[in-house]
């Protein structure tokens, strides 16, 4: 029986105000119920204190190392979680109500911020970010996702120069974030392997797009739009053959409908691969990559 690849991620480790350390425990413990090994996107530096991961409250090492040894993965999720670090996120982003200030900002100084963001300036930024994780946490890190899912070419560069195995920064479901913005009249977009391949030709390296965050703040009355949102996408990667990554994000997930809807999630791509005649394998991205 053919394989095909599910890829679930989590961002935004150890950021203030959106990572909890009990709720990143549980949402560990709940991916080893459900026998599904994620792949958690770490912020090296809280952007407020600019104190390093390892030194905030609550033992975040020692979850992270024990979850790695469990077949978890753990990647590199900018520096500080800046807006703009790396690149300028996507306008689907920068149209939310809270990112006002930065939509304006990224118009204001597009030409300033396309010179800040060359290659060189990107490599410094991505290696003070990855030796931070790498000497706390004693492994190496192979993976990365831009926060808020910016980007420029002097990034996809710079991680392509810097030796990731993998980045996941790009997205293939827009939809999702009209859904936060009560747009729920607006229909899917189209998932194809042409798009996929167009999105990875970014990065000389391993490029694994996601599809979108089905979870964020998940209420009640946008659950069932969301889950058919998210069933589409996923047969619609199964008919590309192309692997089906989505994301949440730690408190996000818990502060609503999310975990349920995940478990779903799960067990409706379990029987729909096999309706297809096609093995579901949850697997981290780290492995995604290597086979892809």
């Amino acid at each position: 029986m053919k394989k095909f690849f599910f890829g679930m991620s989590v961002d935004d480790v150890a950021l203030a105000h959106w990572c909890k350390v009990e709720n990143l425990q549980k949402l560990i413990d709940f991916f080893d119920r459900e026998q599904v090994p994620a792949t958690f996107f770490v912020v090296p530096v809280d952007e407020e204190s600019g104190v390093p991961f390892n030194e905030l409250p609550g033992g975040y090492v020692e979850i992270i190392q024990a979850a790695q040894q469990r077949g978890h993965a753990f990647a590199q999720h900018g520096l500080s979680h800046n807006r703009f670090e790396l690149g300028v996120p996507p306008d689907m982003i920068l149209d939310l109500p809270h990112e006002v200030e930065n939509k304006r900002y990224a118009r204001e100084n597009a030409e300033a911020l396309a010179k800040e963001h060359s290659t060189e300036n990107c490599r410094a930024v991505l290696r003070r970010g990855r030796e931070i994780l790498e000497k706390a946490l004693g492994f190496p890190i192979r993976g990365f996702r831009a926060p808020a899912l910016q980007e420029s070419p002097g990034m996809f560069q710079a991680l392509f120069e810097e030796g990731y195995r993998f980045d996941s920064s790009a997205c293939l479901q827009e939809t999702g974030w009209d859904y936060i913005l009560d747009r729920m009249e607006v229909p899917p977009r189209e998932i194809t392997r042409e798009r996929w391949q167009q999105l990875r030709r970014r990065f000389r390296g391993c490029l694994l797009p996601l599809t979108c965050d089905y979870t964020w703040y998940l209420t009640p009355g946008k659950y069932a739009a969301a889950m058919r949102l998210a069933q589409h996408d996923f047969r619609q990667c199964l008919e590309a053959d192309i692997p089906f990554i989505t994301v949440c994000h730690v408190d996000p997930v818990f502060e609503g409908e999310g975990i349920r809807f995940l478990h779903e999630l799960f067990e409706f791509a379990r029987d729909e691969a096999a309706c297809r005649r096609r093995e579901v394998c949850f697997e981290n991205l780290e492995t995604i990559a290597a086979i892809f």
